[in-house]
C-alpha cells in the first residue's frame, strides 16, 4: 500500500515500519483496513470531528484503494495511558455543542439581515459552516461492521427507530426469529416514543457514536496530554446518545459528568434514555457477537418497557 499512499494521496517518501504503520513525509502514518463503507464512514467522521476545532482526533488523510482493497490512512498517536476524565468531558460538550452554536450563529446573522436592509450578506464577510437543523450524516457509518443508515431526518424520535432501533430488530428478528422481540417490538417502539418525546426541542449534535472506552486515549500536545478520540461512527443525533456505549462498557466518573454538564446541561429522564440508547448498542452487539449479548439485550428491553 506504500506505492497506492504515494501515487493516490500524494503523500511522499511512504515507507513500512510495521505492520500499519508507515513513516513518510508527513510524519508517521497509521493504516487500517476494512471494507469501502467502514473507512468512507470513518474517514468523514474523522473529517468532521477535526473540523469542530474542540477534542482531537487523527489527522485523516484519506482513503487507497488497491486489488480491491480499501484502507484509511490517517496520522499515527502515540498515547499516553493516564486518562483525564474532567477535560474529557470538557471537551466532548464543545463537541456536542459545535452545531447548535453554529445555528444560533446563523440564526442572529438571519436577523441581522432582515432588521436592517442596508447590511448585505456578501459585507458580513462570514466564512464558516452554517450547521444543519436535521439529524443523519451524508452517507452511512459502520458502528462495528454493520452499516447504520443515516438519511437526514427532521424528527430525532423518527430517526432513531427508523435508522438505529428498527434496523437492529429487524435484522435480529429475520436471522434468529427471536420470539420475544417479535411480541416486544411495537411495545418498544411506543415507549421509545414516549420517552424522546422531552428531546423534540433538541438539536443535533455531532457525536463520535461508538465512544467507548477502547475509543479514546490521552496523547501528548505541546507540554501538555490531552484527550483524543479515534475509531468514530459519527452522526448528528440527540447528545445523549454518545452515553448508550459509554453505559455499557463501564460508564464514566463524576468528574466527566461534572465538566460535561457545566456546558451542555442536564435534563431529566436522562439515565432512562442512556437505558434506550445503550439496548441499542447491545442489540448491536448480538447481531455482530451472537448469543453471548442475548440476555444483556433482552434485560435492558424487559426493563424500558416496564
Amino acid at each position: 500500500m506504500d506505492h497506492a499512499i504515494e501515487e493516490q494521496l500524494g503523500i511522499q517518501n511512504v515507507n513500512i515500519l510495521k505492520k500499519g504503520v508507515l513513516d513518510s513525509d508527513e510524519g508517521k502514518l497509521f493504516l487500517k483496513f476494512g471494507e469501502e463503507d467502514l473507512v468512507k464512514g470513518e474517514f468523514e467522521s474523522l473529517k468532521a470531528i477535526q473540523a469542530s476545532g474542540t477534542i482531537q482526533c487523527p489527522k485523516p488523510f484519506g482513503i487507497v484503494q488497491r486489488n480491491g482493497n480499501f484502507a484509511l490512512v490517517t496520522s499515527y498517536i502515540e498515547f499516553q495511558h493516564r486518562k483525564d476524565w474532567a477535560k474529557f468531558g470538557n471537551l466532548l460538550a464543545r463537541m456536542h455543542k459545535t452545531n447548535s452554536d453554529l445555528l444560533l450563529a446563523l440564526e442572529q446573522r438571519s436577523r441581522l439581515l432582515s432588521f436592517n436592509s442596508e447590511i448585505s450578506e456578501d459585507s458580513l464577510h462570514l466564512e464558516q459552516e452554517e450547521g444543519t437543523a436535521k439529524f443523519g450524516f451524508h452517507l452511512p457509518t459502520c458502528c462495528g461492521r454493520i452499516p447504520q443508515e443515516n438519511e437526514w431526518t427532521d424528527d430525532w424520535t423518527k430517526f432513531f427507530i427508523c435508522h438505529r432501533l428498527k434496523p437492529q430488530l429487524d435484522r435480529l428478528i429475520e436471522e434468529h426469529n427471536v420470539r420475544e422481540l417479535i411480541d416486544h417490538s411495537d411495545q418498544l417502539y411506543r415507549k421509545t416514543e414516549k420517552l424522546l418525546n422531552c428531546r423534540q426541542s433538541i438539536q443535533p449534535a455531532l457525536v463520535h457514536g461508538d465512544l467507548w472506552g477502547g475509543n479514546w486515549s490521552m496523547c501528548l500536545s505541546g507540554e501538555d496530554t490531552e484527550p483524543i478520540v479515534f475509531d468514530p461512527s459519527s452522526s448528528y443525533s440527540d447528545p445523549e446518545f454518545e452515553f448508550g456505549i459509554m453505559q455499557m462498557f463501564g460508564g464514566w466518573t463524576q468528574y466527566f459528568e461534572e465538566e460535561y454538564d457545566k456546558i451542555m446541561g442536564k435534563s431529566d429522564g436522562r439515565h432512562e434514555r442512556v437505558a434506550l440508547y445503550e439496548l441499542y448498542h447491545n442489540l448491536n452487539h448480538w447481531n455482530h457477537f451472537g448469543g453471548s449479548y442475548r440476555n444483556s439485550s433482552m434485560n435492558l428491553l424487559r426493563r424500558i418497557i416496564g
